[in-house]
C-alpha cells in the first residue's frame, strides 16, 4: 500500500511496518525502575525549570504549547511534517478555529483562565487573536523553540535505549546525536507526541497538587529521596525488591539525613522563594512533607495527598512507557530515516 504524500511537500508521515509491544518497554523499565525514574524526574526536574523562566506562568506555557500542538496536530492530519529548521524560520503560525471550551476540558483549567492567559499572551506580543483564530509571529514561535530540551530528551531517550539494549526485540542502542538528528528533521512529528506525553502529565500533576509551582516545590524534594533510594540499592540496604506498586513508598520510606531547603528549591526551580515558601507551608498542611530542625524539607508517609501521587505515578509510568514505544518505532521500524 502506497504511503499517503502531500501535494505541496512531498513529505510522507511514515507507515510503521512493525511495532514494538508497549509491555516489553514497561518490564524493561520496571527491571531498572530505580535508574529509569531518576533520569526521567532529572528531565523533568530541568525542562519544567527552562518552562517556568520563559514565561514565569506554567498554565500559561501550557496554554501555548497546547495552541502550538494544535497546528503540528493539522500538519498530520494532513500528512505533512515539518523540520525544526522549516518549522521556525514560519514567520507566522496560524491556529484556526479555537474551542475555548474544549482548551478548558483538556487541560483542566477554566475557560475564564484560558481566556485570560490568551489575552495576556497576546499582551505580551507572542500572538494576536484573528477572530477564531490565533496566529503566532516569529517571536512568538521562538518563545518555545526547545534547543536545550532537544539535548535533555535525547540523553534520556539514549539512557533508555541503552537499557534495552541486547534484547532480541529491541536489537541495538541509538546514540544521542541520532537520536537528537532524528527529532529535528522530523521535527513536529516527534515534538507533536513529545507534547501529547508532557500536556496531560503536567495536567495530572496540576489536578493532585493544584497548581504546577506546588509539584514542582514537592518535586524537587522528591528527587532528593530518589537519590538516596537508588545509594540504598546499591549498599544493599533495601530488602525487597523495588516494584512499580512499591515504588513510592520507597521513596517516601528511605531514610534521608538531611532535607532541602526553600533557598535551594527557589535556586533549582527558578521559582521566587517567597512563593517556594507558601507552597512548602501547604505541603505541610497536606501531611505530604515535614521540616526538620535544620528548616530543611523531607518526605513524610501517609495522607490523603501521597496516595493520589502514587495513582499519579502508575500512569504516569504507562505513559512514559508508551512514548518510548512510539519513539523506538518511528526510529527503528519506520521509514523515516536519518
Amino acid at each position: 500500500m502506497s504511503q499517503p504524500v502531500d501535494i505541496k511537500t512531498k513529505k510522507a508521515i511514515p507507515s510503521i511496518e512493525q511495532k514494538f509491544n508497549k509491555l516489553l518497554v514497561l518490564e524493561s523499565l520496571e527491571r531498572n525502575l530505580l535508574t529509569h525514574w531518576d533520569t526521567w524526574g532529572k528531565f523533568q526536574q530541568a525542562w519544567t525549570s527552562r518552562a517556568f523562566k520563559t514565561l514565569k506562568d506554567l498554565d500559561k506555557y501550557v496554554v501555548l504549547i497546547y495552541l502550538i500542538k494544535e497546528n503540528w496536530q493539522k500538519l498530520s492530519d494532513r500528512f505533512q511534517y515539518q523540520t525544526m529548521d522549516e518549522f521556525y524560520e514560519s514567520e507566522f503560525v496560524t491556529i484556526e478555529k479555537i474551542n475555548l471550551i474544549k482548551i478548558s476540558n483538556e487541560l483542566n483549567i477554566p475557560k475564564e483562565t484560558v481566556r485570560r492567559k490568551v489575552n495576556e499572551l497576546q499582551s505580551q506580543g507572542l500572538l494576536k487573536r484573528d477572530g477564531k483564530s490565533i496566529v503566532f509571529n516569529r517571536k512568538g514561535i521562538e518563545t518555545q523553540k526547545p534547543n536545550e530540551s532537544i539535548n535533555l530528551l535525547s540523553t534520556f531517550i539514549e539512557k533508555k535505549s541503552k537499557m534495552m539494549e541486547g534484547q532480541e526485540w529491541f536489537g541495538q542502542s541509538i546514540s544521542k546525536q541520532q537520536i537528537a538528528d532524528f527529532i529535528k528533521k522530523y521535527f513536529t512529528v516527534v515534538w507533536l507526541r513529545f507534547f501529547k506525553l508532557q500536556i496531560p502529565f503536567l495536567t495530572r500533576h496540576r489536578n493532585v497538587f493544584k497548581d504546577l509551582e506546588t509539584w514542582i516545590v514537592w518535586g524537587n524534594i522528591a528527587l532528593s529521596h530518589q537519590y538516596h533510594l537508588g545509594r540504598a540499592a546499591e549498599n544493599n540496604l533495601i530488602e525487597e525488591p523495588v516494584t512499580i506498586k512499591s515504588y513510592y513508598s520507597n521513596v517516601t520510606d528511605v531514610k534521608v539525613t538531611r532535607g532541602i531547603n526553600a533557598s535551594s528549591i527557589a535556586d533549582i526551580s527558578l521559582i521566587p522563594r517567597a512563593t517556594v515558601i507558601r507552597k512548602l507551608k501547604w505541603l505541610v498542611r497536606q501531611d505530604c512533607i515535614k521540616k526538620n530542625k535544620n528548616l530543611e524539607y523531607q518526605m513524610k508517609k501517609g495522607g490523603k495527598l501521597n496516595k493520589l501521587i502514587q495513582e499519579n505515578f502508575i500512569l504516569n509510568q504507562n505513559a512514559v512507557a508508551e512514548f518510548l514505544t512510539d519513539f523506538f518505532d518511528y526510529m527503528k521500524n519506520s521509514n523515516f530515516k536519518i
